[in-house]
Protein backbone atom coordinates (compact mmCIF):
# COMPACT_ATOMS: atom_id res chain seq x y z
CA UNK A 1 0.00 0.00 0.00
CA UNK A 2 2.82 2.70 0.94
CA UNK A 3 4.00 1.94 -2.58
CA UNK A 4 0.92 2.80 -4.10
CA UNK A 5 0.68 5.67 -1.94
CA UNK A 6 4.50 7.13 -2.64
CA UNK A 7 3.46 6.68 -6.34
CA UNK A 8 0.52 8.89 -6.34
CA UNK A 9 2.01 11.17 -4.54
CA UNK A 10 3.94 11.80 -7.76
CA UNK A 11 1.83 10.60 -10.25
CA UNK A 12 -2.16 10.50 -9.26
CA UNK A 13 -3.40 8.61 -12.49
CA UNK A 14 -0.10 5.65 -12.27
CA UNK A 15 -0.88 5.91 -8.48
CA UNK A 16 -4.24 4.21 -8.70
CA UNK A 17 -3.60 1.70 -11.39
CA UNK A 18 -1.00 0.85 -9.41
CA UNK A 19 -3.31 0.09 -6.29
CA UNK A 20 -6.35 -1.40 -8.42
CA UNK A 21 -3.97 -3.41 -10.34
CA UNK A 22 -2.49 -4.85 -7.16
CA UNK A 23 -6.09 -4.94 -4.92
CA UNK A 24 -4.91 -2.76 -2.76
CA UNK A 25 -8.28 -0.85 -3.49
CA UNK A 26 -11.60 -1.11 -6.00
CA UNK A 27 -11.59 -0.66 -9.53
CA UNK A 28 -15.03 1.60 -9.07
CA UNK A 29 -14.76 5.35 -8.82
CA UNK A 30 -16.62 4.98 -5.72
CA UNK A 31 -13.88 2.78 -4.36
CA UNK A 32 -11.51 4.95 -5.09
CA UNK A 33 -13.28 8.13 -4.38
CA UNK A 34 -13.39 6.53 -0.42
CA UNK A 35 -9.55 5.51 -0.92
CA UNK A 36 -8.51 9.34 -1.14
CA UNK A 37 -11.21 10.63 1.44
CA UNK A 38 -9.48 7.96 3.74
CA UNK A 39 -6.12 6.96 3.32
CA UNK A 40 -3.73 9.10 5.58
CA UNK A 41 -0.34 10.30 4.11
CA UNK A 42 -1.63 11.15 0.33
CA UNK A 43 -0.88 14.46 -0.93
CA UNK A 44 -3.57 16.79 -0.73
CA UNK A 45 -2.42 18.86 -3.78
CA UNK A 46 -2.14 15.69 -5.53
CA UNK A 47 -5.71 14.69 -4.49
CA UNK A 48 -6.71 18.05 -5.81
CA UNK A 49 -5.54 17.87 -9.20
CA UNK A 50 -6.26 14.44 -9.59
CA UNK A 51 -10.15 15.17 -8.60
CA UNK A 52 -10.06 18.02 -11.32
CA UNK A 53 -8.97 16.03 -14.23
CA UNK A 54 -11.53 15.96 -17.12
CA UNK A 55 -10.72 12.09 -18.07
CA UNK A 56 -13.60 10.22 -17.67
CA UNK A 57 -12.51 8.10 -14.80
CA UNK A 58 -11.15 11.32 -12.80
CA UNK A 59 -14.54 12.80 -13.14
CA UNK A 60 -16.14 9.87 -12.05
CA UNK A 61 -14.29 9.33 -9.17
CA UNK A 62 -14.28 13.19 -8.55
CA UNK A 63 -18.37 12.93 -8.51
CA UNK A 64 -18.09 9.61 -6.16
CA UNK A 65 -15.82 11.94 -4.07
CA UNK A 66 -18.30 14.94 -3.60
CA UNK A 67 -21.43 12.75 -3.32
CA UNK A 68 -20.05 10.81 -0.44
CA UNK A 69 -20.93 14.12 1.40
CA UNK A 70 -23.78 14.81 3.45
CA UNK A 71 -24.43 18.59 3.39
CA UNK A 72 -28.01 18.11 4.83
CA UNK A 73 -28.69 21.53 6.92
CA UNK A 74 -25.38 22.67 7.01
CA UNK A 75 -24.53 25.83 6.30
CA UNK A 76 -23.02 26.63 2.99
CA UNK A 77 -20.21 28.40 4.32
CA UNK A 78 -19.58 25.60 7.01
CA UNK A 79 -19.82 23.29 3.38
CA UNK A 80 -17.35 24.40 1.91
CA UNK A 81 -14.79 24.43 4.70
CA UNK A 82 -15.90 20.78 5.28
CA UNK A 83 -15.64 19.53 1.78
CA UNK A 84 -11.75 21.11 1.24
CA UNK A 85 -10.20 19.97 4.36
CA UNK A 86 -9.55 16.55 2.89
CA UNK A 87 -7.77 18.03 -0.35
CA UNK A 88 -6.28 21.43 -1.95
CA UNK A 89 -8.11 22.86 -4.75
CA UNK A 90 -5.61 23.16 -7.72
CA UNK A 91 -3.79 26.18 -9.46
CA UNK A 92 -5.86 25.93 -12.75
CA UNK A 93 -9.39 27.44 -12.90
CA UNK A 94 -10.92 24.97 -15.16
CA UNK A 95 -10.31 22.24 -12.33
CA UNK A 96 -11.25 24.49 -9.47
CA UNK A 97 -14.58 25.15 -12.16
CA UNK A 98 -15.10 21.44 -12.31
CA UNK A 99 -15.06 20.64 -8.91
CA UNK A 100 -16.83 24.01 -7.08
CA UNK A 101 -20.09 23.15 -9.70
CA UNK A 102 -20.12 19.63 -8.48
CA UNK A 103 -20.37 20.81 -4.78
CA UNK A 104 -22.92 22.98 -5.81
CA UNK A 105 -25.32 20.68 -7.68
CA UNK A 106 -24.26 18.14 -4.03
CA UNK A 107 -25.21 20.96 -1.86
CA UNK A 108 -28.43 21.98 -3.40
CA UNK A 109 -29.29 18.17 -3.72
CA UNK A 110 -28.85 17.94 0.16
CA UNK A 111 -30.45 21.34 0.56
CA UNK A 112 -33.00 21.49 -2.44
CA UNK A 113 -34.57 25.00 -0.55
CA UNK A 114 -31.16 26.67 0.05
CA UNK A 115 -30.85 28.29 -3.35
CA UNK A 116 -33.18 28.91 -6.51
CA UNK A 117 -30.95 26.64 -8.79
CA UNK A 118 -27.29 25.41 -8.48
CA UNK A 119 -25.92 27.74 -10.44
CA UNK A 120 -26.63 29.97 -7.98
CA UNK A 121 -24.84 28.42 -6.03
CA UNK A 122 -22.06 27.26 -8.04
CA UNK A 123 -21.45 31.38 -8.89
CA UNK A 124 -21.21 31.67 -4.79
CA UNK A 125 -18.91 28.95 -4.27
CA UNK A 126 -16.64 30.03 -6.61
CA UNK A 127 -16.36 33.52 -5.64
CA UNK A 128 -15.74 32.19 -2.20
CA UNK A 129 -12.74 30.62 -3.11
CA UNK A 130 -11.47 33.22 -5.75
CA UNK A 131 -12.32 36.10 -2.78
CA UNK A 132 -10.17 33.55 -0.43
CA UNK A 133 -7.75 33.03 -2.94
CA UNK A 134 -7.31 37.00 -3.00
CA UNK A 135 -7.41 38.06 0.80
CA UNK A 136 -4.65 35.44 1.49
CA UNK A 137 -2.33 35.03 -1.66
CA UNK A 138 0.94 37.57 -1.56
CA UNK A 139 0.87 38.04 -5.16
CA UNK A 140 -2.37 40.47 -4.75
CA UNK A 141 -1.19 43.95 -4.12
CA UNK A 142 -4.23 45.48 -3.38
CA UNK A 143 -6.30 44.47 -1.18
CA UNK A 144 -9.29 46.50 -0.07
Amino acid sequence: MQKGISLFNRKPPKGIEFLKSNKKIGSSPEQVALFLKNTAGLDETKIGDYLGEREEFSLKVMHAYVDSFNFKGVDFGEAIRFFLQGFRLPGEAQKIDRIMEKFAERYCKCNPSSFSSADTAYVLAYSVIMLNTDAHNNMVKDKV
